[in-house]
């Protein structure tokens, strides 16, 4: 599909742009963290809620259950299939977190969000962004803690401070005012349209950036890294069309089309933000952005034709 190659091209173009920017030390190592910063706590908010916000609310009363069960269900089937995998294939203790992230947390909102809408239309947007509101909930809650996983931290992280930061409350403040209706005005609608039309692009460059601190040979020197890529957009795919297809109920076929979607994505670039910004393993996220991303555009339209046949 054209529309996934052109996305996938786009996002390595930003990626090498950031490498390049890291290289000639345009931007200095020293200040990546703060871009970093700058996305998960400003810019990233921003597009969470304008998500919300810009949906109509068509479809949201029948398929809201199924889209929350299903998004919760595909986390944790990931979840177990990870386990298993990075225990059989004896990864490192340092790299396990970003393999578990990898194989749990899909780019379902800077990628998916345009696929959806490309693919689905203006429906399957508002389901995918449905599912990106328990995504981000688990991904700057549980995402976090596995990412620190083994690692020293200077500060304790509080389930308190886990669930309660500007991701999450962006959230809530997005679904206050689609339910409430509440109407933002033209001037501030552009303002926080601007600030989101920044998030995709940046935390590409962050990608970038953090891969720059390699030698351009240590990006690919770890072989068992190749590896994600069959789990991430092999394994876990094919295990929710596999599910899906036996299921002993009619899931709804918009819900399901985006369910599949979802989990055939690359992994999500949050892993580089949060890596630089608890000061983990930021050179394995790095890589295993970029190495998913590279392998997405033969896998997603792979597994789109295998699991959307006769969804839609």
């Amino acid at each position: 599909m054209d529309v996934v190659i052109t996305s996938v091209i786009l996002l390595f173009a930003l990626i090498f742009l950031g490498f390049f920017i890291g290289k000639r030390k345009i931007v200095r190592q020293e200040s990546i963290p703060d871009l970093s910063n700058l996305v998960l706590k400003v810019t990233m908010p921003v597009t969470v809620f304008c998500s919300i916000i810009d949906q109509s609310g068509g479809g949201f009363g029948g398929s809201l259950v199924q889209v929350f069960i299903g998004v919760l269900l595909l986390h944790l089937i990931s979840a177990l299939l990870s386990f298993v995998l990075v225990k059989a294939l004896r990864v490192r203790e340092a790299d396990r977190g970003v393999w578990i992230f990898t194989c749990v947390f899909s780019n379902n909102g800077f990628m998916g969000l345009p696929l959806a809408l490309s693919v689905f239309g203006s429906e399957g947007m508002f389901v995918m962004a449905l599912g990106n509101v328990i995504s981000n909930l688990l991904i700057f809650s549980v995402g976090i803690r596995i990412l620190t996983w083994r690692y020293p931290m200077t500060d304790k992280l509080s389930l308190r401070r886990m669930l309660i930061n500007n991701i999450n409350i962006a959230v809530v403040i997005g679904f206050v005012f689609l339910l409430g209706r509440i109407p933002v005005p033209d001037v501030l609608g552009q303002l926080l349209s601007y600030l989101s039309n920044i998030t995709s692009g940046l935390s590409m460059l962050v990608v970038g950036l953090s891969l720059s601190r390699l030698a351009f040979r240590e990006v690919f020197r770890d072989r068992k890294m190749f590896l994600l890529p069959l789990l991430r957009l092999l394994a876990v795919p094919l295990a929710v069309i596999g599910i899906i297809r036996i299921l002993p109920f009619d899931l709804d076929p918009m819900v399901a089309s985006i369910l599949i979607l979802t989990s055939a994505l690359p992994a999500a670039s949050a892993q580089s933000m949060i890596t630089e910004q608890y000061h983990t393993n930021t050179s394995a996220a790095a890589r295993a952005v970029f190495i998913t991303t590279l392998f997405s555009v033969v896998t997603v339209p792979l597994m789109m034709a295998l699991g959307l046949q006769g969804q839609v």
